[in-house]
């Protein structure tokens, strides 16, 4: 929550920038709240001798609420909320703009720019940046550049704006097509990462729905699964992709030309990143890659419940480390702890436009999909170790009846002879168990009552196998 006073047409400039630096810590607006007052040079004299014992006319003063620290957790400060709106209150920031004047030119750029750095470094002030050792300084003016960058401030930026016509109505309301409110943003993003990071977890998360499976095993999502977010104006189509890793067979093939497919047309690209697990060089560079390719890169650190701050704070810190990332946001995807963040940053790259999918479409994928996929889930989670990675499902049958109960008929098929027993268990009590969990999971997705039948089938080396992959729906083609 951004608070402007007396600051006419730099209002923008400073709630754009100020957005920035929120966005740089993935910090929501409505969950922190700051002050910005533009002072005259009498006043902020008179503030510089009170507060500091200086006679001086600076060009922004920070004063901190709190002591503040990054990554910055709201639940880390009962205390100290605003008791009207429950943000966390920063602090205040007063600037001065004459003496803003006088530096923008001195520097050679346009006094917007000289605004808007001003208020990202009062910001990073009551964040708990400061400037007092060169270390210190030299990281906190790698910041500034960061988030004055991504948030269009370039040292060339220039709009004309002065003091004298700052505060001068326009005759007309400065509104384009592309700022009103009554338009449609609709757009794609997609979700990468290592196996195992959670984008699964993410992705079903975002949606609100089952969209994607989840299970301890990497490589769990073989195909590109499209999950669908609607919110009043927005609409953004997340597609979800396996995991990044070296193949090993034609079913990894696949799955490695599903994440290129996946970054085809897209508007955001969302590099997750396990704070669990940590970040290696591979996670650094792959995002470096995607930023060199002008892709709108926003970094979502994932399962940040489960480490220290002190590990999250390690990540965060490499991470601004690498220029023209547009936002890193701290999620955990299990118990849904900033994903309206995420969606926050990721929806102010959608492009105007009509709807991909009509309102009540979660996803791209038809019920038989979903159902082979629910079933899959169920047995990898079941078998847990017992059986490796080598599990399909392939759906024979789905038919409504006349009552309306739902027919599904499906085998399970196993790479090996030998895994046949372990997924039929003793007297078929696994197999009906796997069944048993299946068949909950999509009453509810399709609110019908289902008569589910699964049989355990072995096809050795089926991975491998490029007919069988293509009628199991691994087909490339199919995903382009």
């Amino acid at each position: 929550m951004i608070n402007i006073y007396d600051a006419g047409k730099f209002g923008k400039i400073i709630s754009a920038a100020v957005s920035g630096a929120f966005r740089k810590f993935g910090i929501a607006e409505d969950k922190a709240e700051v002050e910005i007052d533009f002072i005259d040079p009498e006043r902020m004299r008179s503030l510089n001798s009170e507060a500091r014992g200086v006679d001086s006319v600076t060009d922004v003063l920070s004063f901190p609420a709190l002591e503040a620290s990054i990554p910055f957790d709201p639940e880390d400060y009962p205390d100290d909320r605003d008791p009207e709106t429950g943000a966390v209150i920063l602090g205040e920031i007063y600037v001065c703009p004459e003496r803003a004047s006088s530096q923008a030119a001195e520097y050679g750029h346009s006094l917007s720019r000289e605004i808007a750095f001003l208020s990202v470094h009062g910001i990073l002030h009551l964040l708990g940046f400061d400037h007092e050792s060169e270390n210190e300084r030299l990281g906190m003016e790698k910041l500034q550049d960061e988030i004055l960058v991504a948030s269009g401030f370039t040292r060339d930026y220039a709009d004309g704006l002065t003091l004298e016509d700052a505060y001068v109505e326009d005759d007309a309301e400065d509104v384009t097509d592309e700022a009103s409110e009554d338009k449609q943003r609709s757009g794609v993003a997609v979700i990468l990462g290592r196996p195992n990071a959670g984008k699964s977890t993410l992705i079903n998360a975002i949606v609100g729905e089952k969209v994607a499976i989840v299970s301890w095993k990497p490589q769990t999502t073989r195909n590109r699964i499209i999950g669908v977010y609607n919110a009043p104006g927005l609409q953004i189509a997340f597609a979800d992709t396996p995991g990044i890793h070296k193949p090993k067979n034609k079913l990894g093939d696949f799955m490695m030309k599903s994440v290129k497919t996946a970054m085809e047309g897209v508007d955001v690209a969302i590099y997750v990143v396990d704070a669990e697990k940590g970040a290696d060089e591979n996670d650094y560079m792959r995002i470096e890659a995607l930023v060199r390719g002008g892709n709108n890169t926003v970094v979502a650190v994932n399962k940040v419940d489960r480490v220290t701050k002190e590990k999250v704070a390690e990540i965060l810190l490499k991470l601004n480390a690498i220029g023209g990332i547009a936002a890193v946001v701290p999620v955990s995807a299990l118990k849904e702890k900033n994903v309206d963040v995420l969606i926050d940053e990721v929806g102010k790259f959608m492009p105007y436009g009509p709807k991909y999918y009509p309102d009540d479409q979660y996803t791209d994928r038809n019920m038989r999909f979903m159902a082979s996929e629910i079933i899959r889930e169920k047995a990898l989670r079941l078998l847990d170790k017992e059986i490796p990675y080598g599990i399909a499902v392939a759906i024979n049958k789905y038919e409504y009846r006349d009552n309306g109960i739902l027919d599904i008929d499906a085998d399970v098929i196993c790479q090996k002879a030998a895994h046949k027993p372990i997924v039929l268990g003793k007297g078929g009590a696994m197999i009906k168990r796997i069944a048993e969990y299946a068949r909950e999971d999509l009453e509810k997705m399709t609110d019908s009552k289902i008569f589910l039948t699964l049989w355990v089938r072995v096809k050795e080396d089926w991975r491998d196998d490029i007919v069988l992959l293509n009628n199991l729906g691994y087909d490339p083609k199919k995903d382009s």
